[in-house]
């Protein structure tokens, strides 16, 4: 919750002059004034909507699993491809999108360019899925991530300017829901909107209006990025903000990070796992707990949507206590249970894919909120886009990895040795962030588990 104050709490950008200071009292502050909560939660909140689009857009595949292979008539490998595309490709894309970013769009004209990516990806797969074209498909899923994977980036960008980086991680946290929203709904409703549209006859015409709804909704998401911008305009012009400066892109920006970040960067192997996982999961759940597939969709969904009120909660607290990286060493670990529990529960308890899936909701929500915002206070303020693209890119070379081998193993040797891959590389990614702990604790200042916003204030 955003307290409002005589000096308002979300003003961490604004220039602290006293000119500025004086022009500030004599202007009245209302509830439209760019530095009053209702406008900046306006913002926060249209920014989560356009965040949920985004990875509905990316993720919705995993709910239309079993449809995908039955009507275009693939297997797991060339389903994991709609996965692949979306990952291998934006090893590179990220990076290069978050320095273009940086350098020169910045975040209004880029969240413009990830929409308007987004929904043309959207209209590619659904002209391939009208037409069944698997190629076609691809090539849309192909541009789906590229604005996908850059979204976090750019949207980052936009809260450093809000917020400062003294309460990121209370506007990340109040953000956080979206992306386990978007997540959630792309598991269990694209599966929905393809059985209402049984007026379709023709199952290939029903999966491509099911992808074509989802472009639809994008629409409305640019709709809503074009307010953003707009609104963020004129907060900088009442606010009288400096523009950021755009500098040369230069070869030699990647050296000015340092070894804390690229390790810390590797502990987004975690969010691939979760992805990766998901994208199988309800398939996983019909085979071994004998669920229904409608039950194991929501059972699969339950990873992001479980906990979801309570992340901007679990997001407050972290910003007041602090110690960010004690906290995702806490949601790493109970992810590492999780997968211990699955590789040994036994075989049709119906009940188990529900509590796996809530206690995975737990740890994402926590990872989510605490280790999302480490790499901000890690870097500079005018290299947030290009580390985040890193990330994005970490993100993308791990999923790309874990889909190929994924879909091998599960056609080759069963989802039992899927789980103790699952479950070794979860205690891999635990013991990374005690090694960034370690550097952390024997630095001159410490960035990543410094204590939070109480400290700092008394």
């Amino acid at each position: 919750m955003i307290v409002e104050s005589e000096q308002p709490l979300l003003s961490a950008g604004t220039d602290s002059s006293p000119e500025k200071a004086e022009a500030d009292k004599s202007r009245p502050v209302t509830c439209c004034h760019p530095n009053h909560w209702p406008y900046l939660t306006t913002l926060l909140l249209l920014i989560c909507y356009v965040q949920a689009l985004c990875i509905y857009c990316n993720d919705s595949p995993g709910g239309l699993e079993d449809t995908i292979i039955k009507v275009m008539g693939i297997d797991t490998t060339q389903y994991n491809l709609l996965f692949l595309v979306t990952t291998w490709p934006n090893i590179f894309v990220s990076v290069i999108g978050g320095v273009i970013a940086d350098r020169i769009l910045g975040p209004r004209s880029s969240s413009i360019v990830i929409l308007l990516t987004v929904l043309l990806g959207q209209l590619i797969w659904s002209a391939g899925s009208f037409l069944n074209y698997f190629w076609v498909v691809l090539i849309g899923r192909f541009i789906i991530g590229i604005g996908a994977t850059l979204s976090p980036a750019i949207f980052t960008m936009f809260f450093i300017s809000w917020f400062g980086k003294k309460y990121l991680t209370l506007a990340v946290a109040i953000c956080g829901p979206s992306p386990q929203l978007g997540a959630a709904v792309a598991l269990a409703l694209p599966q929905f909107i393809y059985q209402q549209l049984y007026y379709f006859t023709d199952p290939l015409y029903r999966l491509g209006a099911t992808v074509l709804v989802g472009a639809g909704l994008v629409l409305t998401g640019l709709m809503a990025t074009i307010i953003v911008v707009l609104m963020d305009k004129y907060r900088e012009k009442i606010l009288q903000k400096k523009k950021m400066e755009m500098n040369k892109i230069k070869c030699s920006d990647l050296k000015q990070f340092d070894g804390l970040f690229w390790l810390a960067s590797s502990i987004t192997l975690y969010y691939s796992i979760v992805l990766a996982f998901t994208c199988i999961g309800q398939v996983f759940y019909v085979q071994k707990y004998s669920l229904s597939l409608e039950e194991a969709s929501i059972a699969n969904s339950l990873v992001y949507s479980a906990t979801i009120l309570a992340t901007p909660v679990i997001g407050y607290v972290v910003n007041v206590i602090g110690y960010h990286i004690l906290w995702t060493m806490v949601g790493l670990t109970t992810g590492l249970l999780v997968h211990l529990v699955l590789l040994f529960s036994i075989p049709g308890l119906h009940y188990m894919p529900y509590v796996t899936g809530i206690l995975y909701s737990v740890s994402y929500m926590i990872v989510a909120a605490a280790y999302g915002v480490i790499p901000g206070l890690i870097v500079e303020e005018n290299q947030i886009a290009t580390a985040y693209g890193i990330i994005s890119s970490f993100l993308s070379l791990f999923w790309g990895l874990l889909s190929v081998v994924s879909g091998v193993i599960i056609d080759n040797n069963g989802y039992f040795v899927l789980e103790i891959m699952n479950t070794s590389l979860s205690f891999l990614v635990l013991m990374i962030s005690v090694l960034v702990l370690m550097i952390d604790l024997v630095s001159v200042r410490s960035v990543v588990n410094a204590p939070g916003t109480w400290k700092k204030e008394n």
